[in-house]
């Protein structure tokens, strides 16, 4: 008999791309929350647990991949992500790979890893509740690493799942199109208002106990450390593709090398954005120059 239970799945591969960690709630309605964890266990939770509820807090293949083991069941989340779990050009879309010489290439990668295709049934916004039996999901909405990113609070339990706010050393992730890096920040100041004892990521380590300020505050100042290190390598002028060759946000490049330009290249460029808007940095021409240097 169901009682109100909450159980940590940890992904393949510590929890590191292309998995990720997973919540399962049992109660009187089931839900699983991002099932891209270990495939054995959700297969026997879809088979066990009368078509839990999918709570897809993103759009990223590490989050929705096993979404289809649960085909009847219904799939939530926030409006602004919905679409780009339902469509693969969608996906695209807000990916930023649209109309890329790689678009398919990156398609077939998406669908090897298991992309679901899922419409998306349930919308939740910012404050939605859900009451389950014993327990109540509560939706925050957190965006930044994508327009529709939700964390989901479990209050009786005082938990939340922060999903891709996941206080890795990595820090924070906004390489899409559509990802936006002064939304992060502020969703990162949000959670640290919210009170909770136990606090659940979707990738690495996975859960924490008490107060977390400090990881979030680490978290979020990985931001300014990359500002810094693009304020240095401007000692001299830069192209942009200078500095991704530079590989300034990542560390280092990885494969396949076209992704990894992309990525790179869309976080660097919104750093720059941010920084000359604080009349930090200006373009001339091809050139970026750190300005009154």
């Amino acid at each position: 008999m169901a009682n109100g239970e909450v159980v940590f799945l940890s992904g393949n591969k510590g929890g590191r791309f292309p998995y990720s960690n997973c919540l399962f709630i049992d109660d009187e309605k089931s839900v699983i929350i991002d099932p891209a964890a270990q495939k054995e266990k959700l297969i026997a939770i879809s088979r066990d647990k009368n078509d839990p509820l999918v709570v897809n807090t993103h759009y990223h293949i590490d989050h929705i991949r096993y979404d289809s083991l649960f085909e009847r069941s219904p799939v939530a989340a926030h409006p602004l992500d919905a679409k780009a779990i339902a469509s693969i050009d969608e996906n695209a879309h807000l990916v930023g790979v649209e109309g890329l010489p790689w678009e398919n290439e990156w398609k077939q990668w998406m669908m090897s890893f298991g992309f679901p295709a899922r419409a998306v049934e349930m919308e939740v916004n910012d404050g939605d509740e859900l009451c389950l039996g014993k327990l109540t999901l509560r939706f925050i909405h957190t965006p930044g690493h994508t327009p529709g990113h939700i964390c989901v609070e479990i209050p009786e339990k005082k938990s939340v799942f922060l999903a891709d706010i996941d206080l890795t050393k990595f820090g924070p992730w906004y390489g899409n199109k559509y990802s936006d890096i002064d939304d992060f920040v502020d969703s990162i100041e949000r959670m640290k208002q919210v009170e909770a004892e136990t606090w659940y990521t979707s990738h690495e380590a996975g859960v924490l106990k008490g107060d977390i300020s400090r990881e979030l505050e680490r978290y979020g100042r990985v931001i300014e450390q990359r500002d810094e290190r693009i304020l240095d390598a401007l000692s001299k002028p830069l192209t942009s593709r200078q500095m991704v060759e530079k590989a300034l946000i990542y560390g280092k490049s990885w494969e396949p090398i076209q992704m990894f330009i992309f990525f790179e290249g869309v976080m660097l460029e919104k750093h720059l954005e941010r920084l000359e808007k604080e009349g930090l940095v200006f373009k001339e021409d091809d050139l970026w120059m750190r300005a009154g240097g």
